[in-house]
């Protein structure tokens, strides 16, 4: 993907109100292709890999971290042997994700647990008792439904 060049972009003022100068919000807007087929990459936290990663942590000797005098090539030092090891105790793995079919969900069905979700959130900041009894009643439909 070519991201030297956007066509689909907004930049609006941000008014922070506490100085002279103001932030700048640049929003891009990137169509984002899924391919929900592809296995993905994550990395398992298990608790004998945490205790290896501690492990390996302290048996580090930071050698390397401590010869210098430059702080940045400190940090990059420390950086890479923290991640060297990170990465050796916590390797990618790859999963596939499961397909749930729920095919007695019907496209009614979920409008109305869409409407349902709505109506709370309306209920939530509200303190109007038709509109409360209304989110009631409507609930009630729906589980009665489902």
């Amino acid at each position: 993907m070519n991201i030297t060049y956007f066509k689909d972009f907004s930049v609006t003022p941000f008014l922070n109100n506490l100085s002279d100068h103001d932030a700048q919000i640049l929003t891009i807007n990137i169509p984002i292709q899924i391919h929900p087929d592809n296995p993905k990459l994550v990395r398992r936290v298990a608790k004998h890999a945490i205790l290896d990663f501690i492990y390996n942590l302290s048996n580090e000797t930071w050698d390397s971290v401590f010869t210098t005098t430059d702080v940045n090539l400190m940090f990059n030092s420390f950086l890479c042997t923290y991640l060297r090891i990170f990465y050796s105790s916590f390797p990618l793995i790859r999963v596939k994700k499961r397909k749930y079919t729920n095919n007695w969900i019907t496209l009614g069905i979920k409008t109305s647990c869409k409407r349902k979700r709505e109506l709370f959130l309306l209920t939530r900041n509200n303190n109007d008792a038709a509109l409360k009894q209304y989110y009631k009643t409507y609930s009630k439909t729906l589980v009665k439904v489902i």
